[in-house]
């Protein structure tokens, strides 16, 4: 970069960085990138370890711009940068994690198929800041904007004034299976977690209708739901969470005002999940819970709802989950963010309703079945955001050449377009001759498991990921593929998964992991 007298300027191992370019494109926000001006990055990385993955400091280098002298580099060390995550829940160990700090955590990918409603320690967690501590005695919701009264409510409020809705939705990372683009023709993913395929859940959420509440706060839900009213004033439906970086920035998004009036939209202020109290990790007390759409926008530890003509402001909505053209890279562009004439947002819409996806979830990556098997039986999950419910689930044990339909299960019903809930899939495959033949002389055969979901709008999934690349890595859909060994002169049954260091249970099905998951 240019030398400049003045600039924004940190240490890290000695070194000098010049990141004044860098600042509005850090993918941390802005705000935690201006903390560590004039010092070093290495007390902030202590907590922000996921830094440390192979390719950032690499990429650090073209800023580079002098070395401290000794004396400097020893006085840089002197400075302590608290942990705020010190008070966040305890997690399952069945959560595999990518991050510490913030925590996001995907359940081992075979524990998904054993219910339909994921439990509560095993649905996977996605957060962006530490977990806030609320007593819920003095717990208070402001909703606020044109077209309403400014009104607070109470936790009792919520629970008495209003009808208590259930709602069965799979919730989906906008982010899952990130770790398959990463390192794929050398181009790399600079925004965390690298979620590998986990990050998807199914629970039953209750609480009151967001219309019943926008209603009782004096909005004509009935007249914007039907068309015959349209304030010009009100587009969107801004949320805000008691959750807040260091600098005391707290987390917001918003969804279109349509979704939210929409008798059918089924949008939920929740204070139950799956019969019980909000985890603290799920938003305690109360989360918006918006069906169909990316988990981004089921804002956690809601305290804030407020009508507005524009989306929110808050970094997150309007930078964190957006789907670029594939040329439209991090290295590029996306660091420079407004500053680069490539980065159009116009042309990289902020995600709302999601794909549709499906993965094998059993048998897991890896596995090794004994014995002279001739078939295999796959079970796994599917799901389409905007409420699209799933017509059919096609699967394949030879990596794609021959299909057949897999037995659907979905033990509720729900309402067209409003199928917010996963359904669950099951087929026992007999091997293809070929296959079966080596397998019956004692021949060691590899299996590439595959599903392939069709949506009740006929979307299908896409084949391949190439085509579908974008920078920060969201709406991931291609299909699954899982590695399975039939190995016939083994004994049967004997537990026998791949131990290398760290056992991935969920495995990216292209790229590598550049750094265990600790």
């Amino acid at each position: 970069g240019v030398m400049r007298e003045t600039g924004f300027w940190v240490s890290f191992k000695g070194d000098v960085y010049d990141f004044t370019d860098f600042l509005d494109g850090h993918p941390g926000l802005k705000t935690r990138l201006l903390m560590a001006g004039g010092k070093d990055l290495e007390p902030f990385w202590e907590v922000y370890g996921d830094h440390y993955r192979g390719h950032v400091i690499p990429w650090m280098a073209q800023f580079k711009i002098g070395r401290l002298s000794p004396a400097d580099a020893k006085q840089s060390k002197n400075f302590q940068f608290p942990n705020s995550f010190e008070d966040d829940p305890k997690r399952h160990p069945d959560l595999l994690y990518n991050t510490a700090h913030p925590f996001n955590g995907e359940p081992k990918l075979e524990r998904l198929t054993e219910n339909y409603y994921t439990p509560n320690h095993l649905h996977y967690v996605r957060n962006h800041l530490p977990v806030p501590e609320i007593d819920p005695n003095e717990y208070e919701l402001e909703v606020s904007g044109p077209g309403v009264k400014t009104t607070t409510f109470t936790l009792n409020d919520l629970k008495t004034k209003f009808k208590k809705y259930e709602v069965v939705t799979a919730l989906q990372c906008a982010g899952n299976r990130r770790e398959d683009f990463h390192g794929k023709d050398g181009k790399n993913i600079f925004i965390g977690p690298h979620w590998v395929v986990g990050a998807i859940s199914n629970a039953k959420w209750a609480g009151p209708r967001l219309r019943d509440v926008l209603a009782f706060c004096g909005l004509d839900v009935d007249g914007m739901a039907l068309g015959t009213v349209n304030p010009p004033n009100i587009k969107h439906v801004q949320f805000e969470g008691t959750d807040e970086d260091e600098t005391g920035l707290n987390y917001g998004v918003s969804i279109p005002i349509d979704k939210a009036v929409d008798a059918l939209g089924d949008c939920i202020l929740a204070y139950e999940m799956n019969g019980v109290e909000l985890p603290r990790d799920h938003g305690y007390p109360v989360r918006a819970l918006v069906p169909g759409h990316a988990g981004a926008r089921n804002c956690k530890w809601l305290e804030r709802i407020v009508l507005a003509d524009e989306t929110s402001q808050k970094p997150w909505h309007i930078a964190a989950y957006r789907g670029f053209a594939p040329d439209i890279s991090f290295e590029k562009d996306l660091y420079l963010w407004d500053n680069s004439p490539r980065v159009k947002l116009d042309q990289a819409m902020i995600v709302q309703e999601m794909p549709v996806t499906s993965m094998i979830c059993n048998p897991p990556p890896n596995s090794v079945l004994k014995g002279k098997v001739d078939e295999i039986t796959v079970k796994g999950v599917a799901w389409s955001g905007g409420g699209k419910g799933i017509a059919r689930v096609d699967v394949s044990v030879d990596g794609g050449k021959t299909f057949t339909a897999a037995d659907l299960i979905k033990p509720i019903e729900q309402r067209r377009n409003r199928e917010w809930g996963w359904s669950q899939f099951e087929k026992t495959i007999k091997l293809p001759e070929e296959m079966a033949a080596k397998v019956r002389n004692g021949q060691s055969v590899d299996l590439e498991l595959v599903s392939k979901a069709v949506s009740k709008s006929y979307d299908v999934q896409p084949e391949n990921i190439a085509p579908y690349y974008n920078a920060r890595g969201v709406c991931i859909n291609h299909w699954y593929r899982v590695p399975v060994k039939i190995e016939p002169n083994r004994w049967k049954f004997a537990s026998d998964r791949k131990q290398k260091g760290q056992d991935f249970h969920n495995k990216p099905t292209t790229g590598k992991f550049n750094s265990d998951w600790s």
